[in-house]
Order: structure tokens, then sequence, then C-alpha cells
């Protein structure tokens, strides 16, 4: 299996930390290869805005050099993590200008097919509060890349390094982390459903742009292509469970 992690942070912390016990208590036969990157070092741009990706083509995006990387290994992996630790109640910067990035790539505009018959894990940990927030925004973006089944891990920590996490903290994470693995190993090891919410929110997508190309050309055209307005779907080429 092989596996795509992108890290809100340079530092090997917490966050970090419980995405690698989850992946060590993985069911052997999953046999995972990973690719990790780690923010902002493998991708140090914000977003200029200039929508070029949206209404022109992803590859002239002036950040496309750090960007395209770290598409095709979310393109070719089987389970994408996406972990970060609480910064001001939400994501880091870092991970929120790599996301805002791949706004092209969200079921409103240009969604990868591959995307659907992928598992998607959010892992966002906290010294005090924050989780829920951060989580929701990383799950939203998995949601609109079309990510067929999602899981979700958040935690506090009630410290700022591992090594400072109290012992009992750290035995609810073992608890935790051993529960998810075995969770994941079971969705990995049989075909990936493509979601309930992803297929609708890919039919009042396609409804809406299907009469309305002066909208957006770029999308409508990719659309067209795809065959999306003629019945293909999006999942066709994800085997049902």
């Amino acid at each position: 299996m092989n596996i795509t992690i992108l890290n809100g942070t340079q530092r090997h912390g917490s966050t970090n930390t419980l995405i690698h016990q989850v992946i060590a208590k993985l069911d052997p036969k999953l046999n995972p290869v990973i690719t990790e990157f780690f923010l902002p070092q493998a991708m140090p741009h914000f977003c200029l805005g200039c929508t070029t990706c949206i209404l022109n083509d992803r590859q002239r995006c002036p950040h496309a050099a750090s960007v395209e990387p770290i598409r095709e290994a979310l393109l070719t992996a089987d389970l994408i993590i996406i972990g970060s630790p609480v910064y001001v109640f939400e994501v880091s910067g870092q991970l929120k200008a790599l996301l805002d990035h791949f706004g092209y790539a969200w079921m409103s505009h240009r969604p990868e097919s591959a995307m659907f018959g992928k598992l998607g894990l959010s892992v966002v940990t906290g010294a005090g509060a924050g989780m829920k927030s951060a989580t929701q925004t990383i799950q939203t973006n998995l949601q609109w890349w079309g990510v067929g089944q999602r899981f979700q891990l958040r935690h506090g920590v009630m410290a700022a390094s591992y090594a400072a996490i109290p012992q009992n903290i750290k035995r609810q994470l073992d608890y935790t982390s051993t529960r998810l693995a075995k969770r994941l190993s079971q969705a990995a090891l049989r075909p990936v459903k493509a979601a309930w919410s992803a297929r609708m929110l890919c039919e009042i997508m396609r409804i809406s742009k299907k009469d309305h190309p002066e909208w957006n050309a770029v999308d409508h055209a990719y659309w067209q292509a795809q065959g999306f307005f003629d019945g293909v779907k999006p999942w066709n080429t994800v085997k049902e469970a």
C-alpha cells in the first residue's frame, strides 16, 4: 500500500509521531511504502490568488515546481494522511497554503477520478483546544477532493513536544492509534467505495456546470472531455465493495 503523508510542520513532534504509530500498527500484509512531505520545506509558497490554476492550467501556477511532485504523490497513494498541530485553533499556515494550491482539484472545478478510490486520514494534536476546527479543515479538503473513505484522529496532548506528554495521555494515544490502525487495515484490505457525499456533490456540480460553460470555460471543457456530462462518473474506475 502506498501512503502519502503531508505534515503541516517541519517539526517531528507529537502529530508526526502519532502518524507513524498508526502506520506501524497497520496489518503487515499491507506492506506500506511511505512518501512523506514536510511543510514548508516541500512547498514554501503562499497561494497568490492569481486563479491561474482554476481559470487556465494548474501547470502554469507560479509554484508548480513545488506543487506538482506533491500532486503526483497524492494520485499514486492508496492512503493519504494529512497531519497538523493546532495553531490558533486551526491547521498550520503552511498546510493551509498548500491546500489553497489544490483548490482547482475540488469537485466544484476539476475533480481527479483517482481520488475517489482512496482512503484519507487527518491527524491533529493540540496542547489545549482547537482540534475540532483544525480537523474540519483537513476533512473538508479530503471530501471535496472526492476521497472515498475518510478517517480522523484528533487528541489533546497537554504538551508542546511528544517527550513532555503525560504518561496517561500517551497510554490513551496508544489505545486510540491501535483501534484506528485496525479500522484502516480493514478498509485497506477491501475495495474502496466512493463516498455517498462525494457522489452527491459531483451530481450537484454536474447539473450546475452542464448548461453554464460561461462560468468557467476550462472547467466545462474538462468535465466534457472526461465524459462527466454524458453519464461517466469520476468513480467509474473504483471497484465497488
